[in-house]
């Protein structure tokens, strides 16, 4: 306790200290935890524990002032809060807020004291404090109510209780249930009250001076019931419609409810900015209002509803005065993104329900929405545009010319960059600059340069955009060269750089190989280029070649193949003597491309594009060997090494063309591709394996040390063992080009079964497959996390690339997502774990439509157990009751466990179909019974009574009913988890 905190029962012996206590800019204990506190000692019980020790020596009198006292001072924190219902719903347990507000009700008059006979009351000699006091009792009855149908957080009880531990807002269900029923019975007496009190007249709220404190010495107190508040009418009113309003909306007694909500709607604009009596919620009383408007036939006229309200009218309503409200929403952002961006996909889909030219019309408003908000918006945008012409054009810039004055500066600038980017990355420039160059406001967000880069690219226009004789013009071309790459585009910028003067005669121009330091190009190209002279054809090759590299790291291939074909055409006219081994160079260099460009598509690639390119790296290996010393660089070795890999073509690695031996990649492929070898043609060849055994953990166990450097700081430092053929680095490199299902199978049980063997946990153990390759032992243990990261990073890489079985066996995809379920489960991430034990299911079984015996092929029990525990973990006991089930021999007392477990954040009786044992049908049908819980018993009563479910049933319609059941189960996991 803090050491300017007071305990709560120095308010009980000095009374006086409570109020400059709670005036206080921050107390300690709040006035919440002194209401807990008062409640709590003032309602519990002194016949066990602790508590007796408390009450053991007063008398049967003085223990009932204490009571008395401490329940009038929590009425007094309470005034000090105004009684806020809601306030103290959020922090009061429902049977401590009970119990504080039956004490108000005894304070107020003893006529009112019990709640249950509220149904003969007579409010109309009721004095105004105890009209507030009446109020308040009934409002929480209903809102309690309310506040029970909706979703909230399971209360966490203590199985077993600790002496002198008690936790003063612990509540136990039965507790709260019981309450409820008392609520609900009283609950139309509850509306009666309330709708009589509409028509009261004054009203008081009790005040924290109002109340009087017992004490020891006291026989007899009076309240000083004149200095309550006064409480204004509308506020009184507003609350009371708002609350019985959302009663009867809960009892689908919409036009009560309607009724209700109009009077708290009008009373509204009366409350003034802070009322104190009354808790407003504007989006809620016009969420309830407008879903009761609608429910009753009485909605509001259609422009003076709000934007949202207006979108879902007109889309309902054949999209009239659709383009009006996305414009103005452009402005407001009140309709969410997703729905606008849901519009356009369904007009999509649909077109023949739209009039002819809408979606175009709302793919651009959505863009304008998407730009002004800073998202990103659609790159497929400028397309659109380009198919419509000049009237989508000009539809665009009218959008943005009729809201121009309304946006600011940053809007603005937003705006140009995305006026600039569709007029680059589409082909409507001609059209779209001069209807800028139109628009005074728009043409005013451009400077003239900018206007000019935009204009369209014909001969006449490059010639004013670029003239060979202004040096000014000399930063444009740069521009182009640097950025641009369109070969003819290209081949103007050098020609017109060329002939361009520098803007100084004392600077001279750089070459153009010297514009950009981010250029690269293969060092024996770079070298064959720079020995032949130097021509403008010499530097349009060098550029091309330079772009071509760029756009393949960007893994745009296409592209950078044409330039690399254009560069090939230019070499061959070029004067010298190096011009012969250029080209051969750049042969190699499209092989290299074009091998990137598969491996990048695998496995969706056909088998003459595969054929062809393993061919031509047959070919370009094997000119190692030839005369002319000119050989392919490391680089294309590389990939020509990969593609015979990923190809299956491994009896050329082993043997059938002559490799060089300094090609360092070999190391590995060459053990990796004699396993996948004799694996495909089941010899049995422990020689082999044993080698790609050592070759890989090698790479992981002596890949990497760590040092420290002088201020301490970890390093990490690549490092060669002897035997060690390259580093983990370039062993992820190698992994993330390997497509070879077989490869990857090998690796992923070499890893696995390394992985395994460190472990030396079977709780904990990876599936695997091909375990009788691999040694039984292994040694070391400092490097597991090396071994799991990587073996994580290869499954992921592995079910990326085949996620079902459509381009190899489903039973090797199978293998992959449960090794990568396993993975998850070893880290504790049960939410992924049941994911990939759920998509093993499903690609095994085809989404389960071939279910030929998957219980005993992938849901091994000990899977299944798997299943539980994540499900148990991710607090989903009934699904973990379930799979139960689903074992060989069924698991009743983990089943009993979870069904009882009231944790659970599943929905218990969502399930009930998916049960087929009747003993635990039984089970759950008997726990109901003895909660009370009727519905959820009837539910599993009606599942008992299902003629499939009997147990006198022959064995296959009983097998017949488990298979459905486990199919409708597996299906509803998949919806939550995949």
């Amino acid at each position: 306790m803090a050491t300017d905190s007071v305990a709560w029962f120095e308010f009980l012996l000095n009374p006086t200290l409570l109020e400059s206590h709670l005036n206080q800019s921050n107390p300690e204990p709040s006035a919440i935890g002194l209401i807990i506190q008062f409640i709590y000692n003032s309602i519990k019980r002194s016949d066990g524990g602790n508590m007796e020790l408390e009450t053991m020596d007063l008398a049967p009198q003085e223990n009932t002032k204490k009571k008395n006292a401490l329940s009038v001072l929590a009425l007094k924190t309470a005034a000090h809060l105004n009684w806020n219902l809601e306030t103290f719903e959020q922090k009061l347990p429902l049977h401590m807020l009970d119990a504080l507000l039956v004490a108000l009700l005894i304070e107020t008059g003893e006529e009112m004291s019990t709640p249950s006979l509220h149904g003969t009351l007579d409010t109309g000699p009721l004095l105004s404090y105890q009209l507030f006091s009446l109020a308040l009792y009934h409002r929480y009855a209903l809102r309690a109510l309310v506040q029970s149908k909706l979703p909230a957080k399971p209360i966490k009880v203590s199985s077993v209780p600790i002496p002198g531990q008690q936790d003063p807002t612990q509540e136990s269900r039965e507790v709260q249930e019981g309450i409820f029923e008392v609520l609900s019975r009283g609950a139309d007496v509850s509306v009666r009250i309330l709708e009589q009190l509409l028509g009261a007249g004054e009203v008081r709220a009790p005040a924290l001076a109002t109340f009087t404190v017992h004490t020891h010495q006291s026989s007899a107190i009076t309240h000083l019931w004149d200095r309550c508040h006064l409480v204004p009418d509308e506020q009184f009113k507003y609350q009371i419609h708002y609350d019985l309003g959302a009663y009867h909306y809960l009892k689908e007694r919409f036009e009560d409810a309607y009724s209700h909500f109009s009077e708290a709607h009008k009373l509204m604009s009366e409350l003034g900015p802070q009322p104190e009596y009354c808790q407003v919620n504007i989006d809620k009383l016009k969420g309830y209002y407008n879903s009761c408007a609608s429910l009753c036939g009485r909605s509001t006229p259609v422009d003076k509803r709000s934007l949202y309200d207006r979108f879902l009218y007109t889309r309902d309503t054949g999209y009239q005065d659709l383009v009006k409200v996305l414009s103005e929403d452009n402005l407001a952002f009140e309709i969410p993104l997703y729905m606008r961006k849901n519009l356009e996909l369904d007009l999509q889909a649909r077109p023949e329900k739209a009039p002819q030219g809408l979606l175009m019309q709302v793919q651009t408003l959505n863009a304008i929405r998407c730009v002004l908000e800073g998202e990103s918006w659609n790159s497929s945008y400028p397309l659109h545009l380009a198919q419509s012409g000049k009237p989508g054009v000009q539809f665009l810039i009218q959008a943005l010319a009729a809201k121009f004055s309304k946006f600011n500066n940053s809007h603005k600038e937003r705006l140009r960059m995305f006026i600039m980017a569709i007029s680059i990355t589409s082909n409507i420039c001609e059209v779209l600059v001069p209807a800028v160059r139109a628009c005074p406001p728009l043409k005013a967000l451009f400077s003239q340069e900018e206007l000019v880069l935009m204009w369209p690219k014909h001969e006449e226009t490059k010639l004013q955009a670029y003239p060979p004789v202004d040096p000014n013009s000399l930063n444009d071309i740069i521009w182009d060269l640097i950025h641009s790459y369109n070969p003819e585009v290209l081949k103007n910028a050098v020609m017109l750089y060329k002939t361009t003067l520098p803007p100084r005669q004392d600077i001279p121009k750089k070459e153009v190989p010297e514009l950009s330091t981010k250029w690269e190009m293969p060092i024996p190209i770079y070298n064959t280029i720079m020995k032949l002279p130097q021509t403008p054809q010499r530097e349009l090759v060098y550029l091309y070649i330079a772009k071509a590299v760029e756009l393949a790291q960007a893994k745009s291939f296409r592209s950078s193949l044409s330039l690399l074909e254009d560069a090939n055409s230019h070499a061959a006219k070029l004067p010298g003597r190096e011009t012969g081994r250029l080209c051969k160079l750049l042969m190699w260099m499209l092989l290299m491309t074009k091998i990137q460009h598969c491996l990048h598509e695998l496995p969706c690639v056909d088998n003459s594009v595969m054929s062809e390119l393993t061919n031509e790296a047959r070919q370009c290996l094997s000119a190692h060997s030839g005369r002319d010393g000119i050989a392919p660089w490391t680089g294309v070795n590389y990939w020509c090494i990969l593609i015979l890999l990923n190809a299956g073509e491994w009896g050329s690695l082993l043997g059938g063309i002559s490799l060089p031996s300094h090609i360092y990649l070999l190391g590995l492929v060459k053990p990796l591709a004699a396993t996948a070898h004799a694996l495909r043609e089941k010899h049995t060849s422990k020689t082999v394996w044993y080698d790609l055994w050592d070759v890989v953990v090698g790479i992981i166990a002596n890949s990497s040390q760590h040092k420290r450097s002088s201020s301490g700081q970890s390093l990490s430092m690549e490092r060669h063992h002897d035997s060690v053929v390259m580093s983990r680095s370039a062993f992820l490199d190698f992994i993330e080009n390997l497509r070879d299902p077989t490869c990857l199978s090998i690796l992923i049980s070499l890893l696995g079964h390394v992985l395994n063997l460190l472990n030396q946990e079977p709780s904990s153990e990876i599936h695997i497959d091909h375990l009788a390759m691999w040694p039984p032992s292994v040694s070391g243990n400092g490097w597991k996390d090396k071994v799991k990261d990587t073996l994580t990073w290869l499954v992921d890489h592995a079910t990326r690339l085949y996620p079902t079985g459509t381009h190899t066996s489903a039973a090797l995809c199978t293998s992959w997502h449960l090794s990568k379920a396993d993975l998850a489960y070893m880290s504790d991430q049960y939410h992924n774990a049941l994911a990939g034990y759920l998509t093993a299911v499903f690609v095994a079984t085809d989404f389960l439509r071939n279910d030929n015996g998957v219980d005993q092929s992938v849901l091994t029990d000990s899977i299944i157990r798997r299943m539980i525990r994540c499900c148990m973990n991710l607090n989903c006991y009934t699904q973990a009751a379930i799979l139960c089930q689903f074992l060989e021999s069924i698991d009743y007392s983990t089943a009993l466990r979870c069904l009882q477990e009231r944790n659970a954040v599943d929905a218990m009786d969502a399930y009930y179909s998916c049960l087929w044992d009747v003993s635990l049908i039984e089970f759950i049908i008997n726990m109901h019974h003895k909660r009370g819980e009727v519905h959820r018993r009837d539910k599993a009563l009606k599942m008992m009574g299902l003629l499939e479910v009997n147990s006198n049933n022959n064995d296959e319609i009983q097998r017949e009913a488990a298979k459905v059941r486990k199919h409708k189960f597996l299906r509803s996991m998949a919806k939550q988890y995949l």
